[in-house]
């Protein structure tokens, strides 16, 4: 009987909550910071960079995906002649912390595994299994 009082206090669904990060909104500030200023030092360079852009230009206008939703678009579009003004007002935007929600809301929903994807691989069809398995087998029976 106690020990039945004893895991009825134990709840596995915790597991989940046990094993989250709490987000870190200074952590995803400077993240954000270091996205902008690498995306500045690209737009005011003269010549060709290397290296992820986080923008593309075309007719004039500048499409801007910074990693987070701003205002509830994850892509903005600002004319070409004002993205410099833009990012810098954007950085300063994040530095007083306005956006800490937006930040901490894209680094919640991550599943803090950096590089793997929760999607799963199709694998083989069963017909080119079949097949791999036949040569395969073949193979074997050769060099028997």
């Amino acid at each position: 009987m106690a020990l039945k009082d004893l895991l009825a206090l134990v709840d596995p669904k915790l597991e989940a909550e046990f094993n989250r990060k709490a987000p870190d909104p200074e952590k995803a500030r400077q993240r954000a910071l270091k996205g902008i200023d690498t995306t500045s030092s690209q737009w005011a360079s003269s010549t060709p960079t290397r290296g992820r852009k986080r923008y593309r230009v075309n007719n004039s206008v500048v499409e801007y995906a910074p990693g987070f939703a701003i205002g509830g678009s994850s892509t903005l579009y600002i004319p070409s002649e004002r993205f410099a003004d833009f990012l810098t007002k954007l950085k300063a935007t994040i530095s007083a912390g306005e956006l800490d929600d937006a930040l901490t809301a894209e680094e919640g929903q991550s599943s803090g595994t950096r590089g793997q994807t929760t999607r799963k691989r199709a694998g083989w069809s069963p017909e080119r299994r079949a097949a791999h398995e036949a040569r395969m087998a073949a193979k074997r029976a050769g060099k028997a």
